[in-house]
């Protein structure tokens, strides 16, 4: 049985990110006829996060979804999205073990998300391996070329790096 609530999300859900106002309007409602619906304050997190840079609100709807929902895939990875952006690599790590153990979890994005973390602490050999990890594991032809571009930038990052250390050598 759908609830109020369930309806409005479907409508913000369905003008996202087209209608942006219809969107906020939609998700208003929809968390008004019930706070702690999960996928109204995911795709609210994700309207925060994404269009109004508002990071600690969209931090918060990201917890309140969980907390009604905590084996939400979706909204664990858009969490995480967040906390990279935040470079809260701590916080991202725990997450990403969390993530490891629920049904349905993409290990190739998971295997991304840890070489990101690698590559922000500037390890980049470990980015690559990574990376490569998640390529094996992938099996959509549209992700393997966005991996390829991933390691094509941690490696040029590499040589860069190989330069720097020529030039102080």
């Amino acid at each position: 049985m759908y609830t109020l609530a369930d309806k409005y999300y479907v409508k913000a859900a369905d003008e996202y990110p087209f209608n942006l106002e219809e969107t906020l309007e939609n998700l208003e409602y929809a968390l008004s006829y019930d706070p702690e619906h999960a996928a109204a304050n995911r795709l609210m997190g994700v309207m925060k996060r994404e269009e109004l840079k508002d990071y600690k609100g969209a931090e918060e709807c990201f917890c309140l979804s969980l907390a009604t929902d905590p084996d939400s895939l979706e909204t664990c990875g858009e969490y995480l999205q967040l906390l990279l952006i935040l470079k809260k690599t701590k916080e991202a790590r725990r997450l990403i073990c969390y993530m490891e153990k629920l049904p349905g979890a993409d290990i190739a994005r998971l295997l991304a998300a840890r070489a990101r973390l690698s590559e922000m602490s500037r390890a980049y050999d470990e980015a690559l391996h990574l990376l490569r990890e998640a390529m094996l594991e992938t099996c959509c032809s549209t992700y393997m070329m966005f991996l390829e571009e991933e390691k094509e930038r941690v490696q040029s990052k590499c040589e860069m790096l190989s330069q720097i250390k020529a030039v102080i050598v």
